[in-house]
């Protein structure tokens, strides 16, 4: 019988999580960084670690046909980690790191519509009650 992967269902839910290492991405080193130390609110749909498709901040697909032809082409990655929502997440970063923030909405405005969520993977965050 398979064993359960500890954190994906039946886990206790956590409030936010703690960026402890530079995620990776397609940002650029500066605002990838500025995430480090940063403490982040999770929804509370979204309490746990999650196995999730996933595509670039900057290259990810906008429309609906779009995200077909993503899926069509295996453009999307496979990754575990908290989602946090966009809007949330830029918010607490614009606290810290002002140009990393504008950062992402210059070059990111698609994600910011609150219906977007950012991942961060399970290695670079800390869960947080």
């Amino acid at each position: 019988m398979p064993r359960a992967v500890a954190g994906y269902r039946g886990s206790v839910a956590a409030k936010s999580i703690r960026i402890v290492a530079c995620p990776p991405g397609e940002a650029p080193l500066s605002v990838r960084l500025a995430w480090v130390g940063l403490e982040l609110p999770l929804a509370a749909n979204r309490s746990t670690r999650r196995l999730v498709m996933t595509a670039g901040v900057v290259s990810a697909p906008r429309g609906f046909w779009q995200r077909i032809a993503h899926l069509f082409f295996g453009r999307y990655r496979v990754q575990a980690g908290y989602m946090v929502s966009a809007r949330d997440a830029v918010g607490v970063l614009e606290t810290r790191n002002p140009a990393a923030a504008a950062w992402l909405r210059a070059h990111c405005a698609h994600l910011f519509d609150g219906n977007r969520e950012l991942l961060f993977p399970t290695a670079s965050c800390q869960e947080r009650s």
